[in-house]
């Protein structure tokens, strides 16, 4: 089983109490928008605090642009992010995955919880797992004249498939 990491950047446009959900379909092919995958809300910038009105705030205790703390310009990959902003992506763990295609979005709202305008980021995981190997592999048994070969493991048995 295998967790997908989802990598999402944090960008300017995304104030202090703007933040993400994930979700995805399972494998199903269709994004249920209804359920999200991640345990709720992330904010962008969970360590900054929330806006009150630029006249509220104490102008020179806060700090100032929207009351996000940038981490400065080497941070980060230079042309990977917007220039002079931070761009250290949250990272979302996906639910355990064995095998197939997963699909996911990111949907972006604001402090008020209204989804934005702009389409869910979407991508896709592709997973080629195996299922762990089984322990305490036995040889039960073995039919010479059909050359076929018995296994059992934590009790139960595997029966090799006649007339193949």
């Amino acid at each position: 089983m295998v967790r997908a990491r989802l990598m999402v950047l944090r960008l300017r446009r995304c104030t202090s109490d703007t933040f993400f959900e994930v979700y995805g379909d399972l494998g199903s092919g269709e994004i249920d928008y209804d359920h999200a995958l991640s345990p709720g809300p992330v904010r962008f910038w969970p360590e900054a605090g929330g806006r009150n009105g630029h006249v509220h705030d104490a102008h020179l205790v806060l700090r100032h642009l929207d009351s996000v703390d940038p981490d400065g310009h080497f941070e980060t990959l230079h042309l990977d992010a917007e220039h002079l902003r931070p761009a250290w992506p949250i990272i979302v763990e996906s639910p355990s995955y064995v095998f197939g295609r997963f699909n996911h979005a990111v949907k972006v709202f604001d402090g008020a919880g209204n989804v934005s305008s702009d389409p869910p980021a979407q991508c896709a995981v592709t997973v080629n797992a195996a299922p762990a190997a089984p322990r305490v592999l036995k040889c039960v048994g073995y039919d010479e004249p059909s050359d076929q070969v018995t296994f059992s493991f934590h009790g139960i048995r595997f029966e090799p498939i006649r007339g193949v």
